[in-house]
């Protein structure tokens, strides 16, 4: 018996997402101990651990099924962000909320836009569904080609995603190019999973665009990666379709407690946010006057650096036999590129040690 013949053709097409090694596979492979694995390479929050959100789980009923309405979780989520209760839906990570909607808006062949280089998990769940995704290289910079994005619109055209600021390039889409596709009459999510790095969000815009959802997440900013929690901003009746097809206990009982811990203590967090701002700066300034690579802005907590003549690969392996990991690309549009998170002070000058012997 062959199982292949049961599958759906597409699953079966669909190469699996790439995702980063955690620190103990890091340290095994690499002979490095775990403590001094410096791991640059996800856009995590290495103070989350010194943050103490999870000293009171012990109050939580763990032998109860967490509430499937999520209203302490959303009433929280509602007066952190100013948003409407009901305009609120929580999720087990972005990454959820990714599936749902293209789930919920995509039948099989219609069409993805794929706003390239971008955040893979939106080409990745598009497939999985049996939807076409059609890719469209960014402009100088990588703004968006709105020229191009427009050639392939058509009746199958159904969805895109916006990082803001995208994933792994750390420009935020400016106003007018939001707007334009919202005109387009398809489903914008604008991904704003570094807001807390930036600021700048395009929340005011829902009640104007019944097409703009808006999804955030705990794993950057409040060091929350291992809770997985995310939520998703945007007009009354998605949520309810949302809360329709959602699993009916998709938060668990921790994750819920210490995001609303994390909304409690949020000051504290942005003080740590704002380290991580200074550290990925000082890697931008040292990158900036190194001859022949192109770093880019960024408006998040990592900067993309364009390694020119040099080798990416080589200059990966050199940080990774140090025990320092940061992210390297097989997209074609970013192959001789590296990501780099801003990490503690004391990372960023071992980073950067290293990187100026090697380049």
């Amino acid at each position: 018996m062959s199982i292949d013949r049961y599958l759906r053709k597409n699953i079966k097409d669909s190469p699996a997402y790439d995702g980063v090694d955690p620190s103990d596979k890091l340290s095994d492979e690499s002979g490095i101990t775990s403590e001094e694995i410096i791991k640059l390479n996800a856009n995590e929050n290495p103070f989350g651990s010194e943050l103490n959100l999870t000293k009171n789980l012990s109050q939580i009923n763990i032998h109860e099924y967490p509430d499937p309405n999520q209203k302490r979780l959303r009433k929280a989520l509602s007066d952190y962000t100013g948003a409407k209760f009901e305009k609120i839906v929580a999720s087990s990570g972005s990454d959820e909320l990714i599936d749902i909607l293209i789930r919920l808006f995509l039948e099989p062949n219609d069409k993805l836009i794929d706003a390239q280089p971008t955040f893979g998990m939106y080409e990745f769940f598009a497939k999985i569904q049996g939807a076409e995704v059609v890719s469209v290289k960014r402009g100088k910079d990588f703004g968006l080609d709105l020229e191009g994005i427009t050639k392939i619109l058509d009746d199958k055209t159904k969805m895109i995603f916006i990082a803001s600021p995208n994933n792994p390039t750390g420009n935020i889409v400016e106003k007018e190019e939001l707007i334009y596709l919202l005109k387009q009459n398809i489903i914008v999510v604008v991904d704003e999973t570094y807001f807390e790095f930036c600021g700048q969000s395009y929340m005011n815009l829902i009640d104007d665009f019944e097409n703009l959802i808006i999804i955030r997440s705990f794993s950057k900013w409040a060091g929350l990666a291992g809770l997985r929690l995310g939520y998703a901003i945007t007009n009354t009746e998605i949520i309810k379709r949302i809360i329709q097809i959602k699993q009916p206990y998709n938060i668990n009982s921790a994750a819920e407690f210490v995001a609303i811990e994390a909304m409690k203590n949020k000051e504290k967090l942005y003080e740590k946010v704002k380290i991580l701002m200074e550290q990925k700066d000082m890697i931008y300034s040292f990158l900036k006057k190194k001859n022949g690579i192109k770093v880019y802005k960024s408006n998040a907590n990592f900067v993309l650096c364009d390694l020119g003549k040099l080798n990416a690969n080589e200059i990966f392996d050199g940080l990774a036999s140090k025990g320092i990991f940061v992210r390297k690309f097989s997209n074609q549009f970013i192959d001789n590129s590296l990501r780099i998170s801003a990490g503690t002070p004391d990372q960023t000058r071992k980073l950067l040690q290293e990187l100026d012997l090697l380049i």
